[in-house]
């Protein structure tokens, strides 16, 4: 475990007004709590406490914030030295409010406003001592931390890695934001009149602050592949990035609906959930929108994926190996997962067709194992006096067979569960060393069966094969198991 200063990079201020409050808040909205949860198959809320992350961030690690990062000289001196649990705020729309004498409400562009977190990351160090700090952000902070990562970095002949040790983003359209209706039309006014740089969502103003060398007057180029935006490129390790998704549109009532409602279901309600991650990051889907009292960042799956990002101590990656699906040129597969931890009231991850990411082309993938999830551990916060982590793995396969399309130019999907369980595991460090045990729930309700570690364990590296029950392997394979990786994370 390592602690840093935390610095938060808050989203998109869309109309002067929304700027105005932003600016009258201290901490930029990330002390935003929330008093409900959504948690049966209705959707009906329940009363669920959350404090918000910055207070949990206090109560549970001991944080402290600057509420102003520009005079921090009173501030430091009653932090007795705890300068590396410290929480910053990046209020760059400050320079945009006349309401702290700005003549003018023009905003910055992005580049600016990634060169200005640029010096704030450079007068954090030099205040707290730290050699890196973490960047937490929502929405459209993601992408100005990736314009520094990326681009303004790069140009100065900086690596992002000396100045940064982690990113999580929440609910941020790394891929840009696209509209489910007109055809491309809402997409093309926006990129082109500008509004309020709206245009920081589309392709071409995205390729320019994000790639090196390139002027903000150049065009995409023509044969530029769209799947490139979300790529971070060899400027930043993409294992020390977690992409936070939000997988709930309906919740999400900005501008009465509309937003859902352009933007499509299959999205937080703006950013579509295909497009709110870095390729190859660690990532997870929580049931939440992009804002609101069930937004994504004031919510407890936002801060137990974040604090267990950030200072777990054990990673356990999850995948599914050896799959053999049956009648593929007949039928289609979905999987739904969802994973839980020991303590917690909520799920921390959950892919489901009912909030539309379920694993489906992976499953049709026979050269490596299909990713599940990647869980970071935290043993001392475990429920048991043991500091045993247990987490529990729900796993459900459900088929579709496409039929012939009828005389009214409709095809019908028929939906067929096959198989679904729950694997309980266990996970303890001893001397440097992992234990793991296991159960299916269809079997055993306490994991009782101990893994050993097959032959591409390492020294670093714990790699266990857990066997699907008997029904699983009718349906999956003979030989298809969840893959266990366990190692340090720090």
């Amino acid at each position: 475990m390592q602690y840093l200063p935390i610095i938060f990079v808050r989203g998109y201020a869309g109309t002067q007004k929304d700027v105005e409050q932003t600016v009258d808040d201290p901490f930029y909205g990330f002390n935003s709590g929330s008093t409900h949860i959504r948690v049966d198959e209705k959707e009906n809320p329940q009363k669920f406490f959350f404090e918000s992350p910055l207070l949990r961030l206090m109560t549970d690690h001991g944080y402290q914030p600057i509420v102003d990062n520009q005079n921090v000289s009173n501030q430091i001196k009653r932090l007795s030295g705890q300068l590396d649990k410290t929480i910053w705020v990046y209020r760059f729309y400050d320079v945009t409010t006349p309401s702290y004498g700005s003549s003018s409400i023009v905003r910055q562009e992005m580049e600016e406003i990634a060169k200005g977190l640029r010096d704030l990351i450079q007068n954090v160090k030099q205040t707290t001592g730290a050699d890196k700090v973490y960047l937490v952000a929502h929405s459209m902070g993601g992408l100005v931390c990736r314009s520094l990562i990326q681009k303004i970095y790069p140009e100065e002949g900086k690596q992002a890695a000396d100045h940064i040790d982690k990113l999580f983003t929440y609910a941020t359209p790394h891929g840009g934001i696209y509209f489910e209706v007109g055809s491309g039309l809402l997409e093309n006014l926006r990129d082109r009149f500008q509004l309020n740089n709206s245009d920081d969502f589309g392709p071409q103003r995205m390729y320019q602050y994000l790639t090196p060398g390139v002027q903000p007057t150049d065009k995409l180029p023509d044969n530029f592949q769209l799947e490139k935006l979300q790529s971070i490129e060899n400027a930043f390790s993409p294992n020390r990035v977690f992409s936070l998704i939000g997988t709930n549109a309906h919740d999400y009532e900005e501008a009465f609906g509309l937003s859902r409602a352009t933007v499509g279901v299959k999205s937080d309600g703006l950013v579509q959930i295909d497009r709110a991650y870095i390729l190859g990051s660690h990532r997870a889907y929580v049931h939440r929108s992009h804002g609101g009292r069930y937004g994504i960042v004031n919510s407890e799956e936002g801060y137990q994926n974040l604090q267990r990002f950030l200072f777990g101590d054990i990673q356990v990656k999850l995948s599914l190996s050896n799959v053999e699906l049956k009648d593929l040129d007949k039928k289609f597969y979905q999987l739904e997962t969802r994973v839980a931890l020991r303590g917690l009231p909520i799920p921390i991850y959950e892919q489901a067709i009912a909030h539309y990411c379920p694993i489906t082309q992976e499953l049709t993938r026979t050269d490596k194992p299909i990713p599940l999830f990647t869980a970071f551990l935290i043993p001392r916060n475990s429920a048991s006096d043991n500091n045993v982590c247990r987490y529990a793995l729900r796993l459900a396969l459900h088929s579709f067979t496409k039929q012939q399309t009828n005389w009214l130019g409709e095809s019908h999907l028929d939906q067929v569960p096959l198989w679904s369980d729950y694997l309980i595991t266990d996970v303890v460090e001893l001397n440097s060393t992992y234990k793991a045990a296991y159960s299916w729930n269809s079997d055993e309700k306490e994991p009782v069966t101990n893994l050993n570690p097959n032959p591409k364990s390492s020294s670093n590296v714990y790699v266990a094969d857990v066997p699907l029950p008997e029904r699983g392997q009718k349906v999956l394979g003979i030989n298809a198991a969840v893959r266990l990786e366990i190692s340090k994370w720090q």
